[in-house]
């Protein structure tokens, strides 16, 4: 490729810069007026800021960008090359576990005379890109040129706990340049997404792999992500391991070492079995397989199918070897442990105790840094308990936040950052559980037990509810809940 371009004379400035004019036409820049819960407060929101990303025209009348981009918004405009009138636009589809979305402009045929771009295929290792966009929220587009350093499974900053398949790039990508395409050969092969914390010149692109699962999945009807096995699984490179698992010379493979509940793999994989292939394709003992040239990890075949494909696993079972069929799901649990978007927080206030769902933004009510701030016992709840109790995974477990103080909850003990086990003597494993845990319960007090080191809290009832309606009024608290 490189060849090629250096064989043929440049014809303009723009080609001796290495740019493609054409390609300007299709970019635009995206302003997203966006608007944010507030987790600590989550009956409230915190103030509208400005945010600027960029996007590309494709195939369908549509602009892909990233879902950073235009999350949390309450007004989209975007701006074509050389036109100085923003355009309104609403959120067609979006996919936050994968920093996708499309937009779609209101009025109508507006992209009619803007080329959409071409997809091509994954780049080659050291082959050169370009990237597209408007960084630093700039009104003019540019371009920077780089060269593909790494290939392989990355997390994905946006949600926080997904990871897919990332490239690595030295062509600068800063904030405003999300959302742009990454083009080699005048056809899209990625698009930009995030850089790295504290290194230089690293920044990362979205390949075809996961722009296509994408569109497929939008064009479903009904956008359902990515799938997940619904296991943790451990590399099996110790030689004394394999023997133990009853593993012949030269088999390879992986163990499992947790089988989470309510995911696909529940009922049919269990601690300890050793996952040998996948839809035929050997699993390393390290966890990778084989991509063309390169390896990267095992979950890259998982990413592959949609939701509701069957997968083929070969398993070695207690020393038997089984070929076993799984019909490919999401682990909707999972979510709480990633970031959320597009949604208001869910909370029940009761009394002047601030109640609410355990949930990553919840921990982030600590700050950026909450896993060295947040208080260690809530941190067990979140991060430790679902692994050592897997049945504790799809158990929505329930914060008392903070209290809103009032003569009624004042002299509380124990009243913030603790995770509730029992309500007048019930279990508590959901928020709807605890609203009626209360609701039902006719005693004088309202006996709340927390999961750490036995402590517990009372509250009147008949001061509390008394109380609500004015605590509600005097703290500013539109509803006593969210659900």
């Amino acid at each position: 490729m490189e060849g090629a371009l250096a064989s043929r004379a440049p014809e303009t400035a723009d080609e001796e810069a290495g740019r493609l004019p054409e390609i300007d036409r299709s970019v635009a820049r995206i302003v997203n007026y966006r608007q944010e819960p507030d987790w600590y407060s989550p009956w409230d929101l915190l103030p509208v800021r400005e945010a600027w990303g960029s996007g590309f025209v494709i195939a369908g009348g549509w602009i892909m960008t990233n879902a950073h981009v235009v999350s949390d918004a309450r007004m989209l405009l975007f701006y074509l090359h050389g036109d100085p009138t923003p355009h309104e636009a609403q959120v067609l589809a979006v996919g936050h576990d994968c920093d996708l979305a499309l937009l779609e402009p209101l009025e109508e045929g507006l992209l009619a005379d803007h080329p959409s771009l071409p997809f091509g295929e994954l780049p080659r290792l050291r082959s050169v890109v370009e990237t597209y966009g408007y960084p630093a929220g700039g009104s003019q587009i540019s371009s920077t040129r780089g060269v593909v350093s790494r290939i392989e499974m990355q997390y994905y900053t946006h949600p926080w706990n997904e990871r897919h398949l990332a490239v690595q790039t030295d062509a600068a990508i800063n904030p405003g340049n999300s959302g742009g395409p990454v083009v080699q050969d005048g056809k899209v092969v990625g698009v930009a997404f995030q850089a790295a914390a504290g290194l230089e010149n690293v920044g990362f692109f979205i390949p075809p792999q996961v722009i296509h699962h994408f569109l497929t999945d939008v064009r479903s009807g009904t956008y359902k992500g990515f799938p997940a096995l619904g296991v943790v699984r451990v590399s099996m490179e110790n030689a004394a391991a394999r023997r133990k698992a009853g593993m012949v010379p030269g088999e390879t493979g992986v163990a499992i070492d947790l089988v989470y509940p309510g995911g696909c793999a529940q009922g049919l994989l269990e601690v300890g079995d050793i996952l040998l292939a996948i839809d035929g394709q050997r699993i390393a003992n390290d966890g990778t397989v084989a991509l063309g040239d390169l390896r990267t990890d095992v979950e890259l075949l998982i990413d592959g199918h949609q939701v509701g494909d069957p997968l083929t696993l070969q398993v070695l079972h207690r020393g038997e070897r089984r070929e076993l069929s799984v019909t490919l799901g999401t682990l909707p649990a999972a979510a709480r442990f990633g970031n959320l978007y597009d949604r208001l927080p869910r909370y029940y206030v009761y009394g002047g105790l601030v109640f609410v769902p355990l949930y990553l933004e919840t921990m982030k009510t600590f700050g950026w840094d909450w896993r060295w701030k947040a208080d260690k016992a809530l941190l067990h709840e979140f991060l430790f308990r679902p692994l050592a109790e897997p049945a504790q995974y799809t158990r929505e477990r329930v914060v008392l936040l903070r209290r809103l103080d009032h003569p009624v909850n004042v002299n509380m003990a124990w009243f913030n950052n603790l995770a509730v086990e029992r309500v007048n003597g019930r279990v508590i494993g959901s928020l709807e559980e605890l609203i009626a845990a209360i609701a039902e319960h006719t005693g004088r007090h309202h006996l709340l037990e927390f999961s750490n080191y036995g402590c517990f809290g009372v509250i009147d009832r008949e001061a509390a509810e008394q109380a609500n309606a004015e605590i509600l009024e005097q703290y500013g608290v539109a509803k006593d809940r969210h659900l």
